[in-house]
C-alpha cells in the first residue's frame, strides 16, 4: 500500500472501519492470494473433489457450481473477492489491530488461513489469541501445526502452508 494511501486511511490510535478497511482489506488481499493461496491451493476450473473429500473449485472455494468451468482468471477474481468480502472483515471482527499497517502481513497470513480453516477456526486459534494478546511476533510463530489434518489424515500440503503463512507473517515471504 502506498504511504500516502497509509496517511488517508489509517492514524495511530485509529481502528480503519468502512471504506479505508475495504480498501486495507482489499490491498491485504492483492498481496498475499498471489503469494500464499494460489500456489497452495492450486487452480481446477471444474469441480473435484480435495484430500478431504470435499467438493472443490478453482482455487479451493467450497462455493461450488458443477455446471461451469471456470478460467483461471476467473478464478482469482472469485478468490480475491470472497477473501476480501467473507474472510478479511470475518477475522477483523477477533483481532480489531488487524487493521493497524503494521500488522498487514499478519493480517494476510490469517486472511490465508481463514480462507482454508474457515474465520470461526481461526478467532479460536492460538495465533489469534496471541494476536490480541499483542504478541505479534508469537502469533507468526503459532502457525506451523494448526490445523494440518484433516477428518484425522495429516496433509502434506496443510504443514508445508502454514509454515509458508508464518514465513510471510514474519517477513512478508514465502519460504
Amino acid at each position: 500500500m502506498a504511504d500516502a494511501q497509509k496517511q488517508q486511511t489509517w492514524t495511530p490510535g485509529k481502528k480503519l472501519t468502512g471504506a479505508a478497511l475495504t480498501a486495507f482489506t482489499a490491498a491485504t488481499v492483492a498481496l498475499v492470494a498471489p503469494v500464499l493461496t494460489e500456489p497452495n491451493e492450486g487452480y481446477s476450473g471444474p469441480v473435484y473433489k480435495d484430500p478431504a473429500g470435499y467438493l472443490t473449485q478453482c482455487y479451493g472455494e467450497r462455493q461450488v457450481d458443477p455446471s461451469v468451468i471456470y478460467s483461471k482468471s476467473a478464478c482469482a477474481t472469485k478468490l480475491r473477492a470472497r477473501m476480501a468480502k467473507d474472510y478479511g472483515p470475518a477475522i477483523v471482527k477477533c483481532v480489531p489491530d488487524f487493521t493497524a499497517p503494521a500488522h498487514q502481513l499478519a493480517y494476510g497470513a490469517s486472511i490465508d488461513v481463514s480462507y482454508n480453516a474457515g474465520p470461526a477456526a481461526f478467532c479460536r486459534s492460538p495465533m489469534a489469541k496471541a494476536f490480541n494478546a499483542g504478541r505479534w511476533t508469537a502469533g507468526c510463530k503459532a502457525f506451523p501445526g494448526w490445523y494440518v489434518t484433516s477428518r484425522g489424515v495429516r496433509y502434506p500440503g496443510l504443514v508445508r502452508r502454514r509454515g509458508e503463512e508464518q514465513s510471510f507473517c514474519l517477513t512478508g515471504k514465502q519460504r
